[in-house]
């Protein structure tokens, strides 16, 4: 039986397979997972309980079709396909046969899209299907966070809940009943006073998982909110400035023959070495051993 998490709508499934690896990540209001896979074939029936987004990258042997609202789509050998299911969409899957191909499942609690674009009510909101779905950007965001769960979050949960957020808050606006509601996205930067208490916060907390609901709550912002402000105001994005912030703190502590990467890497906020030296080098075009070698005290 082909089995795979992060997957809650499956009404019935007689799907067989075998899935290569499948890994997920989670964040307050909603969860993706990212899943590789061998071979598959057979039927399924889902019903979206919030709203659900997938990806698919094909590049093996695609022969599969779906009925929804009883219209029949039919796709064979295609290299990509999106789709946005609002909630309570149903859909039935036949797949003749699917190989080599990745596949990512997002969903999004309808609580969670109403906090990241700053809308109260929730009675009135309303999303549109829609099928075939190739914006560049969305592509862009789903590659990141399909990475992101592949490598458990190797950049913290922060950068993984940027993407998530600037990719809810492009659904919203496409695909909405209410495209206009973003009106934040108009405004100027975080106030100064706003602004350093965000920064202070992130500063004082270099060493934790942060996550980008924790730091825009300091503010009694929405994350999307926060993203857009704190980017006007300082020219990058919020995961970017932090870090800068990091790889800065863990320059002084390399400059300390004594300590080892693997101690370095957690008092700076990553995972492991190896997130440690992907990041430092990103920052500064240099290993933290080569950098190390540079700046001996």
């Amino acid at each position: 039986m082909f089995s795979a998490p992060g997957h809650r709508d499956t009404v019935w499934s007689d799907v067989k397979g075998s899935v290569l690896q499948s890994r997920q990540i989670k964040w307050a209001g909603g969860i993706a997972a990212s899943h590789r896979i061998g071979k598959v074939s057979g039927a399924a029936e889902i019903r979206t309980r919030s709203l659900a987004l997938q990806f698919s990258w094909n590049s093996g042997y695609v022969e599969a079709d779906a009925e929804s609202g009883k219209e029949l789509r039919a796709y064979k050998n295609r290299p990509r396909y999106a789709l946005v299911l609002p909630p309570e969409t149903g859909v039935e899957f036949r797949i003749r046969e699917k190989s080599n191909y990745r596949f990512l499942a997002i969903e999004f609690e309808p609580e969670y899209l109403l906090r990241t674009v700053e809308i109260q009510h929730r009675h009135d909101v309303e999303f549109v299907e829609a099928w075939d779905y190739d914006h560049p950007l969305t592509w862009e965001l789903a590659q990141i966070i399909s990475e992101e769960c592949e490598s458990e979050a190797r950049q913290g949960l922060f950068y993984a809940e940027t993407a998530v957020t600037l990719l809810a808050l492009h659904v919203f606006r496409s695909f909405s009943n209410h495209p206009d509601a973003v009106a934040f996205a108009r405004r100027g930067g975080l106030a100064p006073n706003t602004l350093r208490r965000a920064c202070e916060y992130m500063v004082s907390r270099l060493a934790d998982n942060l996550s980008l609901s924790e730091v825009a709550s300091t503010c009694n912002l929405s994350t999307s909110h926060f993203s857009i402000a704190f980017k006007q105001s300082m020219g990058v994005a919020p995961h970017t400035w932090l870090r800068r912030q990091r790889i800065d703190k863990a320059k002084v502590l390399l400059r300390h023959r004594e300590m080892s990467l693997a101690s370095i890497a957690p008092l700076v906020g990553f995972a492991n070495q190896s997130a440690f030296g992907v990041a430092f080098k990103k920052e500064t075009g240099l290993s933290p051993v080569a950098w190390r070698r540079m700046h001996w005290l």
